[in-house]
């Protein structure tokens, strides 16, 4: 009842523009294809919609999850009361003034940019040519690929503070990030937009390297999310997993890939959250026994507990 007189406010308002689903597989919606339904699947159009859906979530005590490409999230099989989508929010452009910057909504895809930074002549992203996700995403975890990390162009973001609900902009501080680390893990900052820095001319020698790179990894032969454990120091967790004989093993329908230790996929499409969160407690286990070190990982793993610091009373 909670959840049909909450989806009234969207029905029946003029401050929301987008869509809402019901009972949505968010398997559809993720690069592992794995998880359970939403209740309500809701796309914003624009981003007073986006801070119009997240604030009633809160004021209505509605545990939500604010997904943009669902590259790098395992949703549970139970499924969740509410997913705010980002991805219609993908605005790229040029920045105004004399500085080479651009400016993109956090929905935006690293394909999209790409094909921007391309057709404009624009430098700097080439290291991120077929990575998957989006924008927000990628700032959220600080995504770090061939010696690019996001913060590594970073201007500033302009985020929905949720604690009063205001519209706020942060300017890149570099002490905040740091490998895989940003100012906006666990804090109720909702990343609406960024600035990022960018060059004159496209390499396009270096995209096309790029891809081919992530070709002959695997990157794309079956569906994962993409690194499950972080890196530390020269210590590699796909090297650590390979040499602890893990390779093709299976949990369920989740199995490590045959060609890079450290992607899970989804090989025939039976994967379920349990599986893949089981093989990821087996590798931990496995790789401190053999090697006395505890893997930290990248993935997260979504189920209502993740989403309920939101409905906290402060």
């Amino acid at each position: 009842m909670i959840l049909r007189n909450f989806e009234l406010l969207f029905n029946d308002s003029n401050n929301f523009r987008g869509s809402v689903l019901h009972d949505e597989k968010l398997s559809r919606h993720t690069s592992m294809n794995v998880g359970g339904p939403a209740s309500l699947f809701i796309e914003p159009a624009d981003t007073e919609s986006l801070v119009y859906a997240i604030k009633n979530c809160i004021q209505s005590k509605v545990e939500f999850f604010v997904l943009g490409g669902g590259s790098n999230v395992i949703f549970c099989d139970e499924g969740l009361d509410a997913v705010i989508c980002t991805r219609k929010l993908n605005s790229i452009h040029s920045s105004p003034g004399g500085d080479k910057s651009i400016r993109t909504g956090a929905g935006a895809s690293w394909a999209g940019v790409i094909q921007f930074c391309k057709s404009h002549n624009l430098g700097g992203f080439e290291p991120f040519t077929g990575l998957s996700g989006t924008v927000g995403g990628a700032i959220f975890m600080n995504a770090s690929c061939f010696s690019l990390s996001t913060d590594s162009r970073l201007l500033n973001v302009t985020y929905l503070d949720t604690e009063d609900f205001k519209i706020k902009e942060y300017n890149k501080n570099p002490a905040d990030w740091a490998y895989k680390v940003s100012p906006f893990n666990g804090v109720k900052k909702i990343i609406l937009e960024a600035e990022f820095s960018v060059t004159e001319g496209f390499d396009k020698t270096l995209s096309d390297a790029t891809i081919q790179s992530r070709r002959e990894k695997g990157h794309f032969k079956a569906p994962s999310a993409g690194s499950v454990f972080k890196n530390d120091g020269d210590k590699i967790a796909g090297r650590l997993i390979d040499e602890c004989g893990l390779k093709g093993k299976r949990v369920g329908g989740a199995q490590i890939a045959p060609w890079h230790a450290n992607f899970i996929i989804n090989p025939d499409g039976r994967a379920t959250y349990k599986d893949v969160l089981a093989l990821v407690e087996l590798i931990k286990k496995e790789v401190y026994k053999k090697h006395g070190i505890q893997l930290k990982q990248e993935v997260l793993f979504i189920d209502k507990e993740f989403c309920a610091p939101y409905t906290e009373e402060d």
